[in-house]
């Protein structure tokens, strides 16, 4: 099970640096979206983003490849977990993308909301990706209770941090080599509203994740230590 154990490390790393990150995001807008402040900010995502799905994909090999060890549940949830991390890249790069792209060159406010909420709802699928990777190989009750709460308040505290804003989106035009385009303007101020509460849904969803997959990581290291003193 060696290959399980790095798997979940490295998802818990991920964990880990994805929530610093989304602190330190906020922090350097000031807590306030805004076409300006969004650019200040793109720079660390772009760099950090294609790193953290790299991580993610390891991750999920590594446990996904070991899977058979355990059998039943575990290796048809992590299975499933494959299922819907690539349905997810598939939602962005194949619908979100194309249909933004169409919308900015053409001025289409609909196709731009449109990619915004698939975006949205694809986010779901990969807010469960760590569930899935991860509760069949416990049985503890107490862990499992972990798992269910980070799944709830990720997936309703990220949908409402992304889904909610999209009714405000306006589209401004910019001239690019001589070409037209129209981007997204919205401003998202996350004191105010309801994006506090998703806000803090969304980082105690992330730190259960992390509490939930260091105890099973610890678990699983305690398991194959007493097997192998046996």
């Amino acid at each position: 099970m060696r290959r399980t154990e790095l798997g979940l490390w490295l998802m818990l790393a991920l964990l880990i640096v994805g929530a610093a990150l989304s602190l330190s995001s906020l922090v350097s807008i000031g807590w306030r979206l805004r076409a300006e402040a969004f650019s200040r900010s793109v720079p660390l995502n772009a760099l950090a983003s294609p790193f953290l799905v790299a991580l993610e994909v390891a991750a999920i090999a590594l446990i996904v490849s070991d899977s058979k060890r355990v059998g039943g549940a575990h290796r048809r949830l992590a299975l499933a977990s494959v299922a819907f991390f690539l349905a997810w890249a598939a939602l962005n790069f194949a619908v979100y993308l194309p249909l933004s792209f169409l919308g900015m060159s053409t001025g289409s406010l609909e196709l731009v909301r449109l990619g915004l909420t698939v975006k949205a709802a694809a986010a779901v699928l990969q807010y469960a990706v760590p569930f899935l990777l991860v509760y069949g190989l416990t049985h503890h009750n107490g862990v499992r209770a972990v798992l269910w709460l980070a799944l709830a308040a990720t997936v309703v505290g990220g949908l409402g941090i992304t889904a909610t804003p999209i009714a405000s989106v306006e589209l401004r035009a910019i001239v690019v080599s001589g070409t037209k385009f129209y981007v997204p303007k919205y401003e998202v101020d996350y004191t105010s509203g309801p994006y506090p509460a998703f806000l803090a849904l969304s980082h105690v969803g992330g730190v259960l994740y992390i509490l939930a997959y260091a105890m099973v990581a610890v678990a699983l290291r305690k398991a194959t230590e007493n097997s192998n003193a046996a």
